[in-house]
């Protein structure tokens, strides 16, 4: 009995650290003697009193939104939501050489949208989010957080396997098929 009780517990904590392995991040955040700790580090500028660990390497007080330990610049943590975990993905072969934060994907906040810490010059009102990397506002259209040139936002649409298609033009993986 006291063997099963132990392999369960191994279980459901190893469970557990892979949820955020998979997304990319296994680190937590800490508070210790009124301090937050990520990795080891003090992270600076928290209001502990109002922190909330998010997951996966995300967190906010009232004023700041954290990305691994760091203060996201210009991001409203009123406003500020992340998906809901299912919808968090493993890296694939072809992502593995990227940096760890264009692995966080696009997210907006009331006024602004992201693509991991880079900020993107997106309307956040019509910002959507189209699928494979792809998403688009009211003017232009984003492969993986890079404009994708010429095309047009009006009719673009995922079609799948990394391609994408307006009126005109087919593109793959942001770049306009010839």
């Amino acid at each position: 009995m006291m063997k099963q009780t132990a392999f369960l517990l191994k279980s459901l904590v190893l469970t557990a650290m892979m949820g955020c392995s998979l997304a990319g991040n296994a680190q937590r955040y800490e508070i210790d003697h009124g301090r937050v700790i990520y990795s080891e580090d003090v992270v600076m500028q928290v209001d502990v009193q109002t922190f909330v660990d998010l997951g996966c390497g995300y967190a906010k007080d009232r004023y700041n939104v954290y990305l691994d330990g760091r203060v996201l610049e210009n991001v409203d943590p009123a406003t500020f939501r992340l998906k809901e975990r299912s919808a968090w993905r493993p890296r694939g072969r072809e992502e593995q050489g990227e940096a760890a934060g264009a692995q966080r994907g696009y997210f907006k906040t009331r006024f602004n949208v992201y693509y991991g810490e880079k900020k993107l010059d997106a309307i956040a009102s019509s910002f959507v989010e189209l699928g494979g990397g792809y998403a688009k506002d009211s003017f232009n259209v984003y492969y993986r957080g890079n404009k994708v040139e010429g095309a047009i936002a009006s009719s673009f649409k995922y079609t799948g396997n990394g391609y994408g298609e307006d009126s005109f033009d087919a593109y793959y993986r942001g770049k306009k098929l010839k």
